[in-house]
């Protein structure tokens, strides 16, 4: 398991952000915590999986599609909030976010 810092945290929180305003054209100041991705943004599972491919990227994670599926089964992610969440827990936990 990888320690997660208030740094990492919000690295992974801007990187998420960043993209999210980027591919959605939208004004990342418009994008709060409870933004929904999907509803108010327009995203999609495309995306979702390049964003899991630039966090891989970025912090050297090598990450199952498969687990993050699993997961995601039980822990919705309707909100920047979740999402964010999420990805710290990729970070900290890698594939073994299945079982969080």
């Amino acid at each position: 398991m990888r320690e997660l810092t208030d740094q990492i945290r919000q690295e992974i929180k801007d990187m998420i952000f960043d993209y999210y305003a980027e591919e959605c054209e939208v004004d990342r100041d418009e994008i709060t915590m409870d933004t929904n991705p999907q509803e108010d943004l327009g995203s999609d599972s495309l995306m979702f999986v390049e964003l899991i491919e630039m966090t891989a990227d970025k912090y050297g994670l090598d990450i199952k599609l498969q687990s993050i599926g699993k997961y995601m089964l039980k822990s919705p992610m309707d909100t920047m909030s979740s999402v964010v969440d999420m990805f710290c827990k990729i970070y900290q936990y890698g594939n073994d976010i299945v079982n969080q």
